[in-house]
This record gives structure tokens, C-alpha cells and sequence, in this order.
């Protein structure tokens, strides 16, 4: 090989090399467009041990520290979080036994000034109702079931004391 062949080999190696740097380039300018994206979501506070890390997207905090030569965060726990859920349950738990107990009192007929709902369903008169005399129709009724009954009873009677009549009495 001549010495211009081994410039030419030398010239296309630079080229070579040149293209793979751009595109090496070109690779890494794509995380920067990603970086820049999510640029905002941490913020660092520096602490004698390390920094704090927040996360403004999912509120976590982390504790990042120095160990052995190698940086780790870890998580810190979240109190406020868990009043939160805490807080969040109890109300539920609230919500639920309040409509549990406005549904027995309608059930007992403890809330006369609701519409009934529940099994009972106005068959039985309401506590809070006031009384109402009955009218003439409502007494007739009363009567006449009350005759009827005195009237089995006497045929009862009756078909007991039969048998005593035809018995003769031993003299």
C-alpha cells in the first residue's frame, strides 16, 4: 500500500468515526428532550446527610444519602398521607352506619315526619301519629265482628251441652 492509499483508509476510518459521533450525539439528545419533559417533577433540598428529594407529581419524599461511595434514596414514610386515609375511612364507616340507622328508625316508625319505607310499610300505626277517633263506619265494623264472634261461641256451647240432655240421669 502506498502512502495516499493509507490517508484515503485513515480519511474514511475519520469518517467513519466522525458519522458514529453523530449519531451517537443524536441518541443522546433525546434524553435531554425527556429530561426537559419531566424537568420540575423533583426538587432537592440539601440536609447535612444528603438531600431530600420530593416528588411533585405523587407527593412522595425520599431521604438520598452517601453509603459506601454510593448514592440511595429512601422513601420516607408519609403521616399526613395516612391521617388522610385514616380520616377517608372513618367518614365512610360514618356515612354507612348513619343510613343503617335512618333505615331502622323508619323500619321502628321512629321518624314521623318521613315517608315510611322498610318492611312494615304503614301496617302499623307510627308512635309520633296522633290519635284519631274511629268514625261510625269503623265502630260498625268492630260490632259486627264482635256478634259474629259471641255467635260461634254459643254454637260451641251449644254442641257441648247436647250430649249432657240425651244422657239420662241415673236414679
Amino acid at each position: 500500500m502506498t502512502i495516499r492509499s493509507e490517508s484515503r483508509v485513515t480519511g474514511r476510518r475519520a469518517g467513519v468515526r466522525g458519522a458514529a459521533l453523530l449519531v451517537v450525539l443524536a441518541a443522546s439528545l433525546s434524553p435531554v428532550n425527556a429530561a426537559e419533559e419531566a424537568v420540575g417533577r423533583y426538587q432537592m433540598k440539601p440536609t447535612d446527610d444528603g438531600f431530600i428529594r420530593l416528588d411533585t407529581q405523587t407527593g412522595a419524599v425520599s431521604l438520598c444519602s452517601r453509603s459506601a461511595g454510593d448514592w440511595a434514596c429512601r422513601g420516607l414514610p408519609d403521616d399526613q398521607k395516612a391521617l388522610h386515609d385514616k380520616i377517608a375511612r372513618l367518614e365512610e364507616q360514618n356515612r354507612s352506619l348513619e343510613d343503617e340507622n335512618r333505615r331502622l328508625e323508619d323500619v321502628m316508625g321512629l321518624n314521623p315526619g318521613q315517608p315510611e319505607s322498610g318492611a312494615l310499610n304503614g301496617s302499623v300505626p307510627q308512635p309520633g301519629n296522633k290519635f284519631a277517633l274511629p268514625n261510625e263506619k269503623d265502630v260498625d265494623k268492630a260490632f259486627d265482628y264482635f256478634e259474629g264472634l259471641l255467635k260461634k261461641f254459643r254454637e260451641r256451647l251449644k254442641k257441648l251441652e247436647e250430649p249432657k240432655k240425651n244422657e239420662s240421669v241415673p236414679l
